[in-house]
């Protein structure tokens, strides 16, 4: 789940009026994809700038959201997809960026991720997630009306997000995974998916959400999330056999050392924030809160935290009530304590204080 709050926020405020009559039985939505190799095939045959349908592509729901998450420039957009789809394009990887490289992975790809569409319309790729998915979820959240949405395009880069009711899948990087294991992509960001809105149901109402205790709390959830997500797909894509092996085992490297170190970074934060919480205010927002307790969007240390949980056989006290993120680290701290002297674990005051927490802003 890579996008940041603000973006998220923004496309939030664009689902509230997409989701208004809606088909809630349509779960994948494959039109941004098509839509763009429709392009694609346009400017390889050399058409006419004027007749390139590029309102068609920027009005499908899933580029409607990036775009009003910031996530998309559509000007950058067109001259990139111009200069790699130009035909007799002769171009060496050096005269490309990075973004036009990927461009280019879609444009060498085209014949097989047009297959791939066509298969994700037929085979079932929901109930692949839900395998997948639900063992991490409470019986109320394994639901069909509380399933997301799972858009895929062209994200730019090999990632996906989800949040909210919605999945974004980069349709390349989902293809390469669904290969290995159908659905696992999508698994990991419909857990976010499923569990972000009933953290969200689960608030008080009228709270104030620019809080500096309540950007503390929005970390918080943020690591108990990775922490939980990464237990559906890391143990498969860190396989040798996995397709991504390189780049999931280099996000891998030295997790325990860094996750040990902002475990004890929070619990600093958490005691001194119970002796006053006038000390949270010396961070600035909710990504510098972010970034002094964590990386990865929370993936350290919330995907150790998780590990130990699990291996402490504690992880379905945590699901029970999965989008809580006050129970992910209270239940971390019992887990912890089952091998002294191995993890850290919280102080008393830290305890109290995420008790606290949970009090001020959850309902009862």
């Amino acid at each position: 789940m890579q996008l940041t709050r603000s973006i998220i926020v923004n496309v939030l405020l664009f689902l509230c009026q997409y989701s208004l009559g809606q088909n809630t039985q349509t779960k994948v939505n494959t039109s941004a994809a098509e839509a763009y190799f429709k392009i694609a095939d346009a400017l390889k045959a050399g058409a006419d700038e004027n007749t390139i349908d590029w309102t068609t592509l920027f009005r499908t729901p899933a580029y409607q959201m990036m775009i009003a998450g910031s996530a998309i420039d559509t000007m950058v957009l067109k001259t990139e997809m111009r200069r790699v789809f130009a035909p007799s394009t002769a171009l060496s990887h050096s005269d490309l960026s990075a973004s036009e490289l990927y461009h280019k992975s879609y444009k060498d790809n085209e014949k097989q991720l047009e297959s791939y569409i066509a298969l994700l319309h037929k085979a079932g790729v929901q109930d692949s997630v839900k395998a997948l998915v639900y063992p991490f979820l409470p019986p109320r959240l394994q639901s069909d009306s509380l399933f997301p949405v799972l858009f895929y395009l062209n994200y730019g880069t090999p990632e996906a997000t989800g949040f909210g009711g919605i999945v974004i899948n980069d349709l390349l990087h989902s293809y390469r995974i669904d290969n290995y294991k159908p659905g696992l992509l999508a698994a990991h960001e419909a857990f976010h998916s499923f569990v972000s809105v009933a953290f969200q149901k689960a608030l008080k109402k009228n709270i104030d959400y620019n809080a500096p205790d309540f950007n503390l709390l929005y970390v918080l959830e943020n690591v108990s999330e990775e922490g939980i997500a990464d237990l559906i797909d890391k143990p498969l894509l860190l396989k040798k056999e996995s397709p991504v092996y390189e780049q999931v085992k280099q996000l891998t490297i030295n997790d325990q050392v860094l996750s040990i170190k902002y475990i004890r970074s929070i619990d600093s934060l958490l005691k001194l924030c119970f002796g006053s919480e006038q000390v949270i205010k010396q961070f600035n927002g909710f990504a510098d809160l972010a970034n002094a307790l964590g990386t990865n969007g929370g993936h350290i240390p919330g995907r150790f935290m998780g590990n130990v949980i699990q291996k402490a056989g504690l992880l379905q006290k945590h699901i029970i009530t999965v989008e809580d993120p006050i129970s992910f680290m209270l239940t971390y701290n019992v887990a912890a304590k089952k091998y002294p002297g191995t993890y850290p674990v919280f102080s008393k005051e830290s305890v109290e204080y995420l008790k606290q927490l949970r009090s001020k802003y959850w309902q009862e």
